[in-house]
């Protein structure tokens, strides 16, 4: 997934991921893709399948970066590409459910 999304050809990023990220001052797609590629084994909240695409599963992690709470949603789509489905600040915090 790292891979796909650090690959300009091979990534997706939602509007509104993007809207949320750079609401939170992340002010480009190369900033939200570092929190990703920084992400651990041990930052994974839950895996769950889309609930708008059957078939396919998502990735959510809690994270924190640059003092904020973040709640990420990965997804790898169809077409073998990786999807930011959503960057957001997390409300609950890092490892609360």
């Amino acid at each position: 997934m790292k891979s796909l999304l650090d690959d300009p050809e091979k990534r997706i990023i939602t509007r509104t991921s993007r809207n949320t990220a750079q609401a939170l001052g992340y002010i480009n797609d190369q900033e939200m893709v570092e929190v990703v590629l920084k992400l651990k084994k041990a930052d994974i909240f839950k895996k769950m399948e889309s609930n708008k695409k059957p078939g396919l599963w998502q990735d959510v992690y809690k994270t924190r970066d640059k003092g904020i709470d973040l709640y990420i949603k990965l997804q790898k789509s169809f077409d073998n590409k990786g999807v930011i489905i959503s960057f957001k600040r997390d409300e609950k915090g890092v490892g609360n459910v």
